[in-house]
This record gives C-alpha cells, structure tokens and sequence, in this order.
C-alpha cells in the first residue's frame, strides 16, 4: 500500500502532501484493524478497501490542484484582474474560508 506522496500524482501548488499523507495513514490504520483475521495484510481485498476509502479525497484534491493550476497559468492583465478579484472576495467571506480550510485538513 502506498501513502503521501509515493502514492498521488498531486501538484505541489496547493501544499496539501502532508495533510493528504496523514489521511492515507488515518485510511490505511482503519482498513487494518478492520480487517479479518484471515486476510493477510497484503491481500488485494483489504488493498482494495484502502483505495476505495482514500478514493474521493484524493480525487477531490486533484480536481482543486489542477484548477488552481490552470487558473493562475493564464497570462495577461485581465486574467490577473479575475483572480484577485476572485482571491480577494474568498478572503472577504468568513464561511468560503473556513469550508475551505476544513476541506483543505480533511
């Protein structure tokens, strides 16, 4: 089983490694002391448990990452002028900022 960053393909812009890795620990520790006591711990059924448990998070972070990725990849003046715009109105609402954060540490 594979955790962290061994185990994504995540664009370091966002800076969410370390929380995605302790996620995938939190995930993969579930999934052990589930397990039944036949399975091996490299038996693909409880491999494939893990998966599916780590699944939406990882797929959710993606999503961000690479849209963040596109967004600030976007040259001239007036893209520049959308996402301050944008910046500054998510740091003005409370509520986007912390459903954000919670998001961001899973």
């Amino acid at each position: 089983a594979l955790v962290g960053d061994a185990a994504h393909l995540i664009h370091p812009l966002a800076g969410q490694g370390m929380n995605l890795g302790l996620r995938d620990v939190a995930a993969l520790a579930d999934t052990v002391a589930a397990k039944e006591s036949f399975r091996d711990l490299g038996d693909m059924v409880l491999l494939r448990r893990y998966e599916r448990a780590r699944r939406e998070d990882i797929r959710a972070l993606m999503i961000a990452t690479d849209g963040l990725q596109k967004l600030f990849s976007v040259p001239g003046p007036l893209a520049k002028i959308v996402r301050n715009s944008g910046m500054a109105f998510v740091g003005a609402q409370p509520f986007i900022k912390r459903w954000l954060v919670s998001a961001a540490l899973g």
